[in-house]
């Protein structure tokens, strides 16, 4: 694809002025409620040895080096991912302790037609067209890193990222990661004094930096005729400064076996040179009643295993679904009457997940127990922790997920800086 224009602008909103931008996040810490099994916050190793990560990340609080040094992190997961609540939750915590390096990847999820976390948005002049990993309908385009991809219908491109807060503030940032195929279509006209880095020697993406922080970045450019057509995948955004990137990769009805059906999905995750890759999923897996035990065994490994091979920096850590409920109907007096009971297939998926954790030696984070296991879900709907479906979480629900997640790995850090082994 050769292009006959393209140019990169930035976009500044009100509070753009000289220095980082950071969002400011009103209401961000939660409350636990009582009936979480707090004593079994942990993280079980199994054999996995996370003292590199653990050194990298205690070096950010110490580091006097010119040069920014980044700990990357990759959460891959469903629906709970997908509305960023939980993942933010996780995030802000730890960048406020060991640096913002910026709010990572973001994918144009509204111009899929789902819905986007709060804090981002992708907007796009024109007519697109878009493919998501989710759903048969969808895919005349190939997926690729964040699950969905967007194509313009015509010769013309406008795409703007921007970060959003619900303050006044927004986050800023002054290097982007663009994710796209064909490898070799950005850029063709850049001007001053935005520039192309030498990491748009990455097989997937072309990066771009400048000096002061930006709210937005816009995209625009023209398609020569007859060329093949543009896909995008998403946007690193980042601050340019050492610190905490955490990338969210979620996707509603996601199933292990979807990211494994994402051409060189692993490839593209490590191109974002995560140190720890958390894998979310299992929720929809015990949805469905002809899965068999050996069956998700194979799905897992069939996500996990490549992203291994292609991130070998990288700790894995895989964590279990919480108890949800089954929707279920009934007659009484002839009026059909709705209710729900505990879908007792949790307990499958969360055995094989910790069962292949053991296995191939790799952490894991038991949120089923730590949630407090069976008979939990009514106890999560009735404190209006969970929605109506018993099966999502609300807000708040999302962001204690989170804060114990954030507490797991604090402990296990903490464990780390006064014994100096984690494992």
């Amino acid at each position: 694809m050769k292009w006959r224009g393209f140019i990169v602008s930035f976009l500044c909103g009100v509070a753009c002025v000289p220095g980082f931008l950071h969002a400011q996040l009103t209401g961000d810490t939660v409350s636990v409620p009582a009936f979480l099994n707090k004593e079994k916050n942990v993280i079980e190793f199994n054999g996995a040895d996370w003292s590199p990560l653990f050194a990298e990340m205690d070096s950010l609080q110490s580091s006097t080096n010119s040069v920014p040094r980044i700990v990357s992190m990759v959460h891959i997961g469903d629906s709970h991912v997908q509305a960023g609540f939980l993942t933010e939750a996780v995030r802000l915590p730890l960048q406020r302790r060991f640096g913002d390096a910026g709010r990572g990847l973001v994918v144009p999820l509204k111009l899929a037609r789902t819905n986007e976390p709060h804090d981002y948005s992708v907007v796009a002049d024109g007519a697109w067209n878009f493919a998501r990993c989710v759903g048969r309908k969808y895919n005349a385009y190939t997926p690729g890193i964040g699950g969905i991809a967007i194509v313009p219908r015509g010769n013309r491109i406008d795409l703007t990222f921007s970060t959003l807060s619900k303050t006044d503030d927004c986050e800023g940032f002054r290097k982007v990661r663009l994710f796209h195929e064909p490898t070799d279509s950005f850029p063709a006209i850049i001007s001053e004094p935005y520039r192309v880095t030498g990491e748009a020697r990455n097989a997937f993406l072309t990066c771009y930096s400048w000096n002061d922080p930006v709210c937005s970045i816009h995209f625009s450019g023209q398609i020569a005729p007859g060329e093949e057509r543009l896909a995008i995948y998403g946007a690193s955004l980042e601050t340019g400064e050492s610190g905490i990137l955490y990338h969210t990769i979620g996707n509603n009805g996601a199933f292990y076996r979807t990211y494994a059906a994402i051409p060189r999905f692993a490839e593209q995750v490590a191109a974002l040179t995560p140190r720890l890759i958390i894998v979310s999923l299992g929720t929809n897996e015990s949805f469905s009643t002809a899965l068999t035990r050996d069956e998700l065994y194979k799905q897992i490994d069939a996500v996990v295993a490549p992203l291994r091979a292609s991130c070998p920096q990288a700790v894995v850590l895989l964590t279990t679904p919480a108890e949800c409920a089954r929707r279920r109907t009934r007659w009484v007096k002839r009026r059909r009457r709705v209710y729900y009971s505990p879908n007792s297939r949790v307990d499958l998926v969360r055995e094989t997940i910790r069962a292949y954790a053991a296995d191939h030696r790799l952490a894991c984070w038991d949120w089923y127990e730590v949630a407090g296991g069976k008979g939990s879900s009514t106890a999560w709907r009735k404190a209006g922790l969970m929605a109506y479906d018993r099966t999502h979480c609300t807000e708040t629900g999302y962001r204690i997920q989170g804060e114990m997640l954030y507490r797991a790995l604090m402990n296990m850090y903490q464990d780390y800086v006064d014994n100096g082994v984690a494992q």
